[in-house]
């Protein structure tokens, strides 16, 4: 889905506000970014839209990352969406985890903005050449 500017659309999905607006701030001029702030947001904003990613904290109340990309894993159309963990923890543990559930990266926070830019642009570009394939 892309915007009527022709922007891919980016959900960002974080329950820290400064969190969303540095990822806002960042992205606003390249892509479509919508914020909600629970993974249960998430899910409501994915009934009515699909985004082409899908920036994911895995820390929140509520559902946290890996419980909201169960439910995502879940559904056929929502499945196909490219995501990218957003999170504190550098462990292994947690790198490896973020794999194994499906994410096609993770992206630690604070966050470095060419390093996110450069994390966000390769599985869209991805994406684009599987879909043209």
């Amino acid at each position: 889905m892309t915007d009527e500017k022709g922007r891919k659309v980016i959900l960002v999905v974080d329950d820290d506000k400064s969190n969303l607006m540095v990822a806002q701030k960042l992205l606003v001029d390249e892509y479509h970014v919508a914020v909600v702030n629970s993974g249960e947001l998430a899910l409501r904003y994915l009934e009515k839209r699909q985004p082409e990613l899908i920036l994911l904290d895995i820390q929140m109340p509520g559902w946290n990352g890996f419980e909201v990309m169960e439910k995502l894993q879940e559904n056929a159309d929502w499945k196909k969406i490219p995501v990218i963990f957003l999170t504190a923890d550098r462990s292994e543990a947690t790198e490896e985890a973020c794999f194994k559930v499906g994410a096609v990266d993770y992206i630690g926070k604070p966050f470095v903005p060419a390093i996110m830019q450069q994390r966000i642009k390769r599985p869209l570009e991805l994406e684009d050449y599987r879909k043209n394939l």
